[in-house]
Formats: structure tokens, sequence, C-alpha cells
């Protein structure tokens, strides 16, 4: 993984519900990280995360995190990640990491993704998001207290991505956190750029801001978002969060699945692939 620019954060590297040592974050700024330095086959290990993120403090992917080549595109290196047959959740499919940001109430996260050929989408799985609260509230901890949130992504079955968020302002009787409608789909082989930008609600307010792009194309953009309650609740942190699941084995791919990601980026303006299409409003 090639640190490209890191004047956004510090890493702190920990599974969902871990509880990892703090680390002092960095200055805010623009973070960007790809994989082009890398030998190819090469298993991301904690070894790497440590070099890369500056203060990782757990390795998440445990041996299922790989750098190979984009076939398209010999010089493009990119992250493999493996979500073996008949298992669900990050302790046995795909892999999971926690960044520290420099908290702020507004940032765009952006990355790209691509499912390999076959991928069996099953009931569901977890992408990548921005939270608060180093990641706990997940996996059915509720912010009853308004002081955090995670809002990470999910595909259904047939590759349909929704939202999938836990926050102060959901419906009590959502137990496992909320998601809606976008009707949109991802398939395999092909690469996506999936585009986050939360802005956290002023104390008080239900004006918070949750919006997603699939390349350019806005999907979901809400503008009542009760994120927290008072000043708590910072964006404090990145999930990279993966893998399949639900917690039961109608969840589970039936073959071994891979999904290619590259070309993050964390900061509190736009990616290039959005600066035209905002220009225009």
């Amino acid at each position: 993984m090639q640190l490209r620019t890191s004047t956004l954060l510090m890493g702190l590297l920990a599974g969902i519900g871990s509880s990892a040592a703090a680390s002092a974050a960095t200055p805010q700024g623009e973070l960007t990280v790809s994989f082009n330095q890398l030998p190819v086959k090469q298993i991301y290990t904690g070894k790497l995360f440590q070099q890369d993120w500056q203060s990782a403090v757990w390795d998440g992917t445990r041996g299922r995190a790989c750098i190979e080549i984009d076939k398209a595109n010999p010089r493009s290196r990119l992250l493999r990640i493996k979500y073996p047959a008949h298992q669900v959740g990050p302790v046995k499919s795909g892999g999971q990491a926690l960044v520290r940001l420099q908290q702020a109430e507004e940032y765009y996260l952006s990355y790209r993704v691509r499912f390999q050929p076959n991928f069996d989408f099953r009931k569901g799985g977890k992408l990548p998001g921005l939270a608060s609260g180093d990641g706990k509230y997940s996996n059915g901890v509720k912010p009853v207290h308004g002081d955090g949130w995670t809002a990470r992504l999910m595909w259904l079955n047939d590759g349909k991505l929704v939202p999938y968020v836990y926050y102060v302002g959901m419906p009590k009787e959502n137990h496992w956190g909320e998601s809606w409608e976008t009707n949109t789909f991802l398939k395999p082989d092909v690469w996506y750029t999936i585009t986050q930008r939360i802005r956290l609600n002023n104390p008080g307010k239900s004006d918070g801001t949750y919006t997603i792009w699939l390349n350019n194309q806005k999907i979901a953009d809400r503008h009542d978002m009760l994120w927290r309650y008072g000043n708590k609740g910072m964006i404090d942190s990145f999930i990279f969060s993966t893998f399949h699941g639900g917690n039961t084995a109608d969840w589970a791919p039936r073959w071994d699945c891979y999904a290619d990601f590259d070309d993050f980026r964390i900061a509190a303006t736009p990616p290039t692939i959005l600066k035209t299409v905002l220009s225009q409003r």
C-alpha cells in the first residue's frame, strides 16, 4: 500500500467492538491510499499495516488480504479481499480495520471497489464507511446517548447497494441498524467508485447530511439526519469493514469469493470525480 498523502490522520487498526489503545490523530488534510508500491502476491499483514498506517495495532484481515495486479491495467496494483465459502462475520470472512481521523463535522470518503466474476452476493454483506466512536456502534449496539454512530454500506442479494447506519435518530424498533432503498445494483467484474459525504447535524436539529454517489451519480441523499446530541459524535474514524453477514448460514457465500479495493481518499473536500457535478448545482 502506498500512502501518498498522510496529513489527515494516524491510523488505529482494530476490530469493531475490540478495545484497542488510543492513538493521536494528525492535523486535518487529505489522505490518499493506493497499493502500487507493494510486491504482487504479497499478503497484507499486520506489519505492512503498521508501516502504512503508522500506529496500527491490530490486523483484522487474518491472511485474507493480498496485493494483486489489475489485469485490465497491469501497472496498477490493488488490494484483494477473500470471502471464504460457508463463512460469515468479520472473524472468518473478509476483513476489518479502524483508522482514527482528526475530529471534524464533515468528511468525504471515496474508494474504488470491484467484485470478482461469479461473486456470490447471497443475502448481503458490508462495505467501508465513516464513523464516530471508534466503530463501537454496530453489531446491534445502538448509540442511544447520541455520542457516536457508524455509516457503512451494504450489498444485498443480487448486488443491491444500500446505506447501512447506526445513529441516535434511527427508529427505535431497528435493533440491527437502518438502511433504505437506492434502486442501485452492483455487477461483478465492474469497477465502481463509491463516495460518501457525512455532515453532522447542528446541535438540537435533525439537519445532518448523508449522501452517497456511485461513480458520479447520486443514489442516496438525506438532509434530516440526527447523527448526534449536542456537540458529541464528531466524525473520528474510518471503518474498513467488508464481510458476508448477517450471522447465519444463509448469508454465507456458497463458494470462495473475492473483491478488489483501491484508491482510498478521505478529505474535507469532494474527490475529482464529483467536482464537475457539484460545480453545476
